[in-house]
């Protein structure tokens, strides 16, 4: 895709986010309907898309990787996180180790990634959020619970965490589909494959929903050492694979574009859960929506030229 088909693919996106912004704004969408149009996407349009992927991916060795990548990568993160705010108070270092590892694939990334590199990188992407997802159900919400010192964790909690997502389970099943060398009849094909047409629209109109430029003045300060955090580390992780590993361009642009991805929508369910401060959450969730945007732009521009 050429740089004025990223410019224009963005600018479209942009539009459907702004939608749905103001759609919230002007009480057209209200936050009930938000939460309706949520659990459309990962109930029915991702896992549909998600199927769509997987069930004719072309298995290769490279695959593989990914999903280590996906844990390793967002786990050594949470680490650093964790080391970083070590000072600070310990809801903090909670909220931290809980909120910033983990990104947002299915909302954020699909959308862009399947408009603008197609189904190639919308594979290599699934394939990073498979080992994504275990750190944000099972390492986050761990460091949530642990550091919230409210609820005794437990395995069957951990368990429920990931069988909960229908988007991860729809991912392994169809995965061990392909594996298996199962073929899946043209009619459920075509029908995911129309389904998944609704994926992109709901998802960046989602986003915007979620939006609020309003941040804490009290907290700035410490939202700036959050998301500088996140994003210096995790720019820094993805450049790094981008510029070791021998794969194909596109292999490592995805890598890249993993790095500047934002935050995962689970923590505000998570901070929920486990008594944190929703406020700052919702303040990191939304500057990282922001940031993200602009990032990602550069990486797709960068894919054009690298």
């Amino acid at each position: 895709m050429q740089s004025a088909d990223v410019n224009q693919q963005f600018m479209l996106s942009i539009c459907i986010i702004l939608l749905g912004y103001l759609a919230k704004r002007t009480k057209y969408l209200t936050e009930k309907e938000g939460e309706s149009i949520a659990q459309i996407i990962f109930n029915i349009t991702l896992p549909a898309l998600v199927i769509n992927v997987f069930s004719v991916l072309p298995l290769q060795p490279q695959l593989i990787l990914l999903p280590v990548l996906g844990f390793v990568v967002n786990g050594l993160l949470c680490l650093c996180i964790l080391f970083i705010f070590r000072k600070h108070e310990r809801p903090v270092r909670g909220m931290m180790g809980m909120a910033l590892p983990g990104a947002n694939i299915g909302l954020f990334a699909y959308p862009l990634v399947e408009a603008i590199w197609g189904k190639h990188g919308l594979t290599y992407i699934a394939m990073y959020d498979l080992g994504n997802s275990y750190v944000v159900f099972l390492v986050c919400y761990t460091v949530g619970a642990y550091f919230s010192g409210e609820k005794p964790l437990s395995w069957q909690q951990l368990l429920h965490s990931v069988v909960r997502s229908v988007p991860v389970m729809t991912s392994l099943i169809a995965l061990s589909i392909n594996l298996m060398g199962i073929k899946l009849p043209d009619l459920v094909l075509q029908t995911t494959q129309v389904i998944a047409k609704a994926n992109m629209p709901l998802s960046l109109l989602l986003l915007g929903m979620y939006l609020n430029f309003s941040f804490p003045a009290d907290q700035r300060k410490l939202l700036l050492q959050a998301l500088g955090s996140k994003y210096l580390i995790g720019g820094a992780l993805g450049a790094l694979l981008c510029w070791l590993l021998p794969y194909d361009t596109l292999f490592r642009h995805s890598l890249l574009l993993a790095g500047v991805l934002p935050l995962p929508t689970m923590v505000l369910t998570y901070a929920v859960i486990f008594g944190y401060d929703r406020r700052m959450t919702g303040a990191m969730l939304n500057a990282s929506v922001i940031l993200s945007i602009l990032l990602s732009w550069v990486v797709f521009h960068f894919s054009t030229i690298g």
